[in-house]
Parts: C-alpha cells; sequence; structure tokens
C-alpha cells in the first residue's frame, strides 16, 4: 500500500470517529439530545394546627379547627387529627396547591359542636410515612350554661 493509500485511509478513519464526538460537542447540525428534568422529591415541611373554641360558656356552641401542611409538591397529601390520650382519627386527603412563596399548601378547615365540656388537645399528623406533625393544640370549653332542652342544662 502507497503512503498516499495509507494517509487517506487514516484520514478517513480519523474522520468517521471523530464526527461523531464533534456533532454533540455542540456543532451547528447538530444539539445535544434534551432529558427531561428529574422529578421534584415530594417533600412535607412542616404542619400546623390551629383551633379557636368558643368565645361563651353557653353550650351548645361551635369551635373551629384549621389545618396547613407545606410541601414541595401539589396534589394530594393524607393527613390524620390525634387527639391525645384517645388516639389517632381516620385518615382524610386535602390538596396542596401552590403558594406565594413557591412552595405548596394544603389546607383543613371544619366546624366542630361543643355539647358539653371539653379539655383536649389535638395534633395534625401527615401521612405516607413522612413523620412530619404538628404541635399540640388545646380546646377548651366549659358549658358552664346549657340552653334549655339540652344535657346538662
Amino acid at each position: 500500500m502507497s503512503i498516499l493509500s495509507r494517509t487517506l485511509l487514516a484520514a478517513t478513519l480519523a474522520g468517521a470517529l471523530l464526527a461523531p464526538a464533534a456533532a454533540f460537542a455542540g456543532g451547528p447540525d447538530f444539539a445535544a439530545p434534551q432529558l427531561p428534568p428529574p422529578p421534584v422529591p415530594k417533600i412535607v415541611y412542616a404542619a400546623q394546627l390551629g383551633i379557636q373554641g368558643p368565645k361563651t360558656t353557653v353550650c351548645p356552641a361551635e369551635a373551629k379547627v384549621a389545618g396547613w401542611v407545606f410541601t414541595s409538591y401539589p396534589g394530594p397529601v393524607q393527613v390524620m387529627i390525634a387527639r391525645k390520650g384517645q388516639g389517632v382519627g381516620a385518615p382524610f386527603t386535602i390538596t396542596a396547591k401552590k403558594a406565594a412563596n413557591g412552595r405548596y399548601m394544603a389546607t383543613y378547615t371544619r366546624t366542630i359542636p361543643i355539647h358539653a365540656a371539653i379539655d383536649a388537645e389535638y395534633r395534625l399528623l401527615v401521612g405516607g410515612g413522612s413523620g412530619v406533625m404538628s404541635n399540640w393544640v388545646p380546646l377548651k370549653a366549659s358549658c358552664k350554661v346549657g340552653m334549655p332542652g339540652e344535657l346538662g342544662g
């Protein structure tokens, strides 16, 4: 094989080996493949519970309960409410939506009827094994005065 033939063969092989690398290195005709972004990890940052007891000693009355769960993702969040010394209630689902700070927040509100005196503490637990829970929050109502016809009144 002549020197010219060997030179042409070497140039051809070098071009064949280097062309794909040059194309993915930002060549004008080829773009690097676009991979999808990695999934956002589902993180529960915190849970809060608030209870506003009745403002009167007359029963029946009402208490207002509100809960908030702060997450890194939108969608369903499973929660439970526990009463200190009595266990945990059935799980239920609330939905996290975009919050002002770029995170997500799921909310829960409920009005609870109070028919008898109560002195208890509650907390909000987040399901799914995250281990996140709120602080204990008191609910107190004395019901010193009952309405006619009510038990204890």
